[in-house]
């Protein structure tokens, strides 16, 4: 007698067959993703995967590496991005983007991290993108910018540098026509331009950088950031101009030049310590010899110190008007106070071992009380305004 076919047995080989090869296939693809994600990129190549460095990229001739997908990583593995130092050949910059370490054009959701970029014209820049993350990122030796973000919302850049960049330009961070980005913990030093450029860009947080031996450490021409508990030395101090309802509170400044200067309208700087200032402390306006005067309106000066400063430890420019309150300038080589706004109220300020006057207020400036003056060199101690 014939034996019956093994239907189900036969079957259940199949499945198992179909089974192996597809695990098969899945573990190659697996395999050939995890690759493509490690593979070392070459100078220019575009990346759309989570990539990590293990090696550096030297003399690249334009650029270095370009993001070319959303929400990846590109891990520089404490390696560096290295440019030629010379500009790109054959790429036109007024039609083209050129010779840019790390460029990041459009995608969102991208972090770049843990190396360093150098001798490009800009070291990383990220343009018309959301949510993106520079964090441990070493840029220096560029020729414009260090970091750079332009039309970029929702962003954060930390512990990172922008510094030894290239005069005449070489800024350490530009910021432009951006917003909701958080720039904490970096450290910007040796720029000839300045250490932070922002400009037409609302609702920024610049908080406890370190930023030495800059132009301006900090540059505003904007509306509504915040400059918080950064420390600056030598240099440019924080310039804001023109601009409105910004913030610029327990900053620390030493001996750097026209440490903190302010025009616009409802500017609050409050709490600054203004040390060794080898011009004026705390600047309230801007008076041009060969151009206009900027002043400001409701602008309040509040709970600041000025220590030794090399010319006025307060001036207030007569265009404007400002409420100071609660300020104290010791030793400076000129006047504690030297206020040319008759719409500025002066109240509970103090001034001590200034070199000329306390206060020194032009006639119907607005008295608030509580002034005191004492030890400074013109035995009037205050002027137009009443001191204890």
């Amino acid at each position: 007698m014939s034996a019956k076919p093994r239907y189900h047995a036969a079957s259940a080989t199949l499945v198992l067959l179909v089974v192996v090869f597809a695990l098969t296939v899945f573990g190659l693809l697996t395999l050939n993703g995890a690759e493509a994600a490690n593979t070392q990129p070459k100078c220019g190549e575009t990346i759309t995967a989570d990539t990590t460095l293990d090696g550096d990229l030297v003399d690249c001739p334009n650029h270095g590496i370009v993001i070319g997908a959303d929400d990846i990583t590109l891990d520089l593995n404490g390696h560096r991005i290295d440019g030629d130092g010379t500009p790109a050949a054959g790429c036109n910059p007024r039609k083209e983007f050129c010779d840019i370490g790390v460029f990041n054009r459009g995608h969102d959701g991208v972090t770049m991290r843990d190396g360093s970029v150098r001798e490009f014209d800009a070291g990383v820049f990220v343009f018309k993108a959301r949510a993106s993350r520079v964090l441990d990122i070493s840029s220096k030796k560029n020729t414009s910018f260090g970091l750079i973000f332009n039309e970029v919302s929702h962003s954060r850049i930390r512990d990172s540098s922008g510094s030894d960049n290239i005069p005449p330009e070489g800024d350490g961070l530009g910021l432009f026509g951006s917003h909701d980005v958080r720039i904490v913990d970096n450290t910007f030093r040796n720029n000839p331009g300045p250490g932070i450029h922002v400009a037409d860009s609302t609702d920024n947080l610049i908080k406890t950088n370190r930023l030495s031996d800059n132009g301006p450490a900090i540059l505003v021409e904007a509306n509504r950031n915040e400059m918080r508990d950064n420390r600056i030395s030598r240099g440019g101090g924080i310039v804001v101009g023109p601009g409105n309802r910004n913030v610029i509170a327990r900053n620390h400044v030493a001996r750097a030049q026209e440490s903190i200067s302010a025009t616009g309208r409802e500017n609050l700087v409050a709490r600054n310590v203004v040390v060794d200032a080898r011009g004026r402390g705390i600047s309230l306006g801007v008076d041009f010899a060969d151009g206009p005067d900027f002043g400001g309106a409701d602008n309040i000066v509040r709970r600041n110190v000025v220590n030794r400063s090399g010319g006025d430890g307060f001036l207030v420019n007569h265009k404007g008007s400002y409420v100071l309150k609660r300020n104290v300038s010791t030793g400076a080589k000129d006047d504690g106070f030297d206020v040319e706004s008759r719409s500025t109220r002066l109240a509970k300020n103090r001034a001590t071992r200034n070199a000329a006057l306390g206060i020194k207020a032009v006639k119907g400036v607005i008295d608030g009380g509580g002034n005191r003056a004492r030890g400074n060199g013109d035995k009037r101690q205050c002027v137009h305004v009443k001191c204890h």
